[in-house]
């Protein structure tokens, strides 16, 4: 079915409901009375997500995107403030919620900064409120959270009045983008996963150890499944093992075998240096995307195909 024929739009002036993404039902619906200009299913993707005050975080999820007109006589903030109420009325988190986004900076860069590379030409006209190029163009921009059973849904709002040179001025628009994290069959490796996999199969797949897209240094976030690989590996100081990188198919074939390669070099030199293995214990290895465990064709197999696998020796 449909999206628009599924819009509940009943609950006071907005309502917004987060199912999980991977199900039958559909995942957000819009303030009452608007008009649905674009509505854009993108599929698997990344997203910088501003987490807190001096804090931003490339998430990757399913993505999905839509540009709306809000009603006559309606304000951007009366917009995010609805936003924010059905959000805390689903004990959703607010991160991070301000009246100027053009002034705002993170980590010495300018918030727009953030989301040049997922910028598509999209808007009313050429430069104007394009597709991601909120919210340096909005007077309102918010992040929220909501967790699900299954996945975390982030939420990020822009609004702000349309602009003169498309005779929209006075109207108010809003984009709306909801970025649902990876399900729970790619969560934390444990210890008992990984003896598991190492006792059947001889190799773990670990799809918690984060990179920049096309970078190799490991984030932060990673920590806690090195932390777990490192405990697994400690207890067995006479194994060897190797430490394989694997991509999906996109871009060309050896520029991914040098990136698997480097990010394996990575995560061996975290562990050596960070968490006290002995060198002699791991060899690292990039195969770059010669061998998927699922169908490139899809988004959600390509993320699949991005993995990290620990392999006895």
């Amino acid at each position: 079915m449909e999206f628009i024929s599924k819009l509940t739009l009943t609950f006071f002036l907005i309502c917004l409901s987060i199912p999980s993404f991977t199900q039958e039902e559909e995942i957000i619906s819009v303030y009452e009375g608007s008009s649905i200009i674009f509505d854009d299913k993108i599929g698997y993707a990344e997203m910088p997500v501003v987490m807190n005050d001096t804090t931003v975080e490339v998430v990757e999820g399913i993505l999905r995107r839509l540009w709306c007109k809000a009603p006559e006589g309606r304000s951007p903030l009366e917009i995010i403030r609805n936003y924010e109420n059905a959000i805390r009325a689903r004990e959703g988190e607010i991160l991070f919620i301000t009246r100027e986004p053009k002034a705002v900076e993170i980590e010495d860069r300018k918030l727009g900064d953030y989301f040049k590379n997922n910028r598509k030409d999209r808007g009313l006209a050429p430069k104007v409120f394009s597709y991601h190029h909120f919210p340096v163009e909005m007077s309102e921009y918010m992040t929220a959270r909501i967790s699900t059973p299954n996945s975390d849904v982030y939420i990020l709002i822009g609004a702000g009045e349309g602009h003169w040179a498309a005779q929209e001025k006075g109207l108010v628009y809003f984009e709306l983008i909801t970025l649902e994290t990876e399900p729970m069959e790619l969560g934390m490796v444990t210890i008992d996963a990984m003896k598991e996999g190492i006792a059947e199969k001889g190799r773990i797949a670990v799809y918690d150890i984060y990179f920049e897209t096309g970078e190799s240094t490991v984030r932060q976030k990673s920590s806690e499944a090195l932390e777990v690989i490192s405990t697994f590996l400690k207890g067995r100081p006479e194994t060897k093992f190797l430490v394989v990188g694997h991509t999906d198919n996109v871009g060309q074939y050896d520029m991914n075998v040098e990136l698997s390669e480097a990010r394996a070099h990575a995560v061996v030199e975290k562990l050596v240096n960070e968490y006290s293995i002995d060198p002699d214990q791991l060899k690292p290895v990039g195969v770059g995307p010669v061998s998927p465990v699922f169908n490139n064709e899809t988004e959600e197999g390509k993320a699949k195909n991005r993995r990290v696998e620990i392999v006895k020796r």
